[in-house]
C-alpha cells in the first residue's frame, strides 16, 4: 500500500519589523523628499516654517497651500523664481531641477538593495538566529 501524504504545518507569518526593509524604505523616501521638498523626512515633520524665500518645504507650508494660503512663499520670491506663489510652485520647481537625479538614485538604491541583501544573507541569518535565542524573533528581524 502506498504511503499517505503528510499534511505540512502552515508556517507562522512574521508580523514584526524587518529592519533591512525598513532601512531601504527610509532611504527611498529620503531620496524623494530631498528631491521634491529639499528636506529629509524627519525635517519635513519637525522643521519650522521658513521665511518665504526658501525652496525647502515642510508639512506646515504644504498644509497652508492646501487651504488656499501662500504656503510660506511670498510673491516677490515667486516672481523671481517664475513659479506659482504657493508651496506647489516650489514643489514643481524642485521636481524640474532634481527629478532625473532622484530617478537615477532610486534605481541605484533598488539595485544596491537587492545585491546587498544577497551579499549579507548569511550574516543576517546569524543575527536573526541570535535574536530568536533572546526571544525577540517574533518582533524584529534583519
Amino acid at each position: 500500500m502506498a504511503r499517505r501524504k503528510q499534511k505540512r504545518r502552515a508556517s507562522k507569518k512574521f508580523k514584526g519589523i524587518n529592519v533591512t526593509d525598513a532601512a531601504l524604505g527610509y532611504a527611498g523616501v529620503s531620496i524623494w523628499s530631498e528631491a521634491l521638498l529639499g528636506v529629509n523626512p524627519i525635517q519635513f515633520f519637525t522643521r519650522q516654517p521658513g521665511s518665504g524665500s526658501s525652496t525647502k518645504l515642510n508639512m506646515y507650508e504644504i498644509m497652508d497651500s492646501l487651504m488656499g494660503g501662500a504656503g510660506g512663499v511670498n510673491t516677490a520670491t515667486a516672481g523671481v523664481l517664475g513659479i506659482q506663489p504657493n508651496a506647489f510652485g516650489v514643489l514643481e520647481l524642485n521636481a524640474r531641477k532634481n527629478g532625473i537625479d532622484a530617478v537615477v538614485k532610486s534605481v541605484g538604491l533598488g539595485i544596491a538593495g537587492s545585491v546587498g541583501k544577497k551579499v549579507t544573507r548569511k550574516p543576517r541569518a546569524y543575527i536573526n538566529k541570535t535574536i530568536r535565542q533572546f526571544g525577540m524573533g517574533d518582533f524584529i528581524r534583519f
